[in-house]
């Protein structure tokens, strides 16, 4: 359970130019409760390539998340916040996003039980991954599918159908880029939202983000006069943004800044499920137990 945002825009700047110093603000306050790592991708535009950066250290007060959201120039971008799932380690490879073949993927969710989710993936797949979440496995399945279907949006929507009904009470929102597009995926109608992260936090009710007990899996967006437009999870000011519709998967082509979108459908035909044994999870490493330590490495590439 994560925050994502997202932007494409006409020319390079900031993701504060682009979403505003404010909202920018309020975003990465949102790290006070998804303390468990933040990451970012961006690219410059006209094919070149997708850089990450990435952090299992709480982004709250961060100033390398402060810096790289307000002074790194992109065409587009996109930042992730995570919380993460109960038992999934908080350590660099399990950090979001999540970086393989020229696309960077990040998650807001939880698809469980991982084992049914890691079966699905061909072995060439399973090969690569290199963390433990459902997150990174949700990930490799859309990149397989969009080179069998050839095309990333019909990709992610042929998957989101598959997946819906083997884990109906899961989140499958998504922030994907690549050099040539931006995409967003919404599908949670069944998800659950968890109140129990959020009394465990420490937080007043007060004090937790807009819109966190009522929608928190509402993502939004904004399109501004000059074209720029930006995704976000709950928890900024909507005022003047949309609410995406429940199943569906949103384009944004980086040249143009055309949008496209691909409802959830069926697609190609998908391999039955499989169990896979996942990797013990190393003694230590469970949700919040490494927070503080002073060897986390923040991984940019």
């Amino acid at each position: 359970m994560c925050r994502l945002l997202g932007f494409a825009a006409p020319d390079a700047r900031s993701l504060a130019d682009a979403v505003g110093a404010v909202q920018m603000a309020t975003f990465c306050a949102m790290a006070r409760l998804h303390d468990d790592g933040w990451g970012a991708a961006w690219t410059t535009g006209g094919g070149a390539p997708v850089r990450t950066q990435r952090s299992p250290r709480s982004g709250y007060e961060d100033p390398a998340l402060a810096a790289l959201t307000t002074a790194t120039p992109a065409r587009a971008g996109l930042v992730h916040l995570r919380l993460a799932s109960s038992g999934m380690p908080v350590a660099p490879e399990n950090t979001h996003p999540f970086l393989d073949a020229g696309t960077a993927f990040a998650h807001n969710g939880a698809v469980k039980p991982v084992a049914l989710l890691e079966g699905l993936l061909p072995d060439a797949a399973r090969h690569r991954l290199r963390g433990s979440t459902d997150s990174e496995r949700y990930a490799a399945l859309v990149r397989h599918r969009a080179v069998q279907l050839g095309d990333l949006a019909a990709g992610a929507a042929s998957v989101v159908a598959q997946l819906a009904p083997l884990f109906p009470s899961s989140s499958l929102n998504a922030v994907l880029l690549t050099p040539r597009e931006l995409v967003v995926v919404q599908a949670s109608a069944g998800a659950r939202v968890p109140h129990e992260d959020f009394d465990a936090s420490g937080l007043a009710e007060h004090e937790l983000p807009t819109g966190h007990r009522t929608g928190y899996y509402q993502l939004w967006r904004r399109r501004s006069p000059d074209g720029t437009v930006v995704f976000s999870s709950s928890g900024l000011r909507t005022d003047g943004w949309e609410p995406l519709a429940p199943g569906t998967v949103v384009a944004v082509d980086l040249r143009t800044l055309a949008e496209r979108v691909v409802p959830v459908t069926a697609g190609a035909a998908a391999p039955a499920p499989r169990s896979a044994p996942l990797p013990a999870t190393p003694p230590g490493q469970e949700r919040h137990e490494s927070h503080d330590r002073a060897d986390r490495a923040m991984v940019r590439t």
